[in-house]
């Protein structure tokens, strides 16, 4: 197993938090605007029967994903990023981002391995002390550990806000689904602060087969030695 390790990749993990999620239970793939009250702010909604029902939907939609492969492009303060996120549950993740952003990140069974290409610099975590978690787990359940705080329903989508339960100053996750069929296609994480990351899926497709070797976590820099890459 490999070791756990911090270093230079540190900024960058530290970045990298925010487009997911900005607690443990959600990377949320991961994947940061004035005037937004803090998530503390938001109470819980009553929600009548039929948003109860949707988000019953929404739970049991998430429990069935078995893959997912889709380009992304992410909005942020710090700009615009694309690249490709590929998810395997339970307990497989890989959000690969196009250049110039440097970051490879790689979940699969306990670990969780963040990538800098320029830095050739690795480090590892436990998966349960990461934002990917929520996503990865056998079974997600949109209650007890999260609470929901905000619910809207268009014409042809879902929106649900998500916080997690005793950490409602951390920030927020707001998840975008289509509806008839139901259908995930973009998610917005708010931090502490108020700042905001969009992540948009393009084209995604679901339920695909997926090489399980995407989710390796060999050290990259250990095989750009043995390619006599410097």
């Amino acid at each position: 197993m490999p070791p756990l390790a911090t270093g230079g990749a540190a900024p960058y993990f530290g970045y990298m938090r925010m487009v997911f999620a900005p607690t443990r239970w959600l990377l949320a793939i991961a994947f940061v605007a004035a005037g937004i009250l803090p998530a503390s702010a938001q109470p819980a909604p009553n929600l009548d029967a039929a948003a109860l029902a949707d988000v019953e939907r929404v739970e049991l939609y998430l429990n069935e994903l078995t893959t997912i492969d889709s380009r992304f492009v992410q909005f942020s303060a710090q700009g615009i990023a694309e690249g490709r996120i590929i998810l395997s549950r339970p307990g497989n993740m890989r959000i690969e981002y196009d250049p110039p952003v440097p970051v490879l990140m790689v979940a699969s069974g306990f670990l969780f391995m963040f990538h800098d290409r320029d830095l050739l610099q690795t480090s590892y975590l436990p998966v349960s002390a990461t934002p990917v978690a929520f996503l990865l787990e056998e079974k997600i359940e949109l209650s007890g550990d999260v609470t929901i705080t905000r619910f809207e329903r268009g014409p042809a989508s879902l929106r649900l806000t998500l916080i997690e339960t005793g950490a409602e100053d951390a920030g927020s996750l707001t998840l975008t689904f289509e509806d008839a069929p139901l259908r995930l296609v973009k998610w917005q994480v708010t931090d502490a602060q108020g700042n905001d990351v969009d992540v948009a899926l393009l084209e995604p497709k679901f339920g695909v087969e997926v090489d399980e070797d995407l989710f390796s976590l060999v050290d990259p820099a250990l095989e750009y030695q043995d390619e006599g890459i410097q």
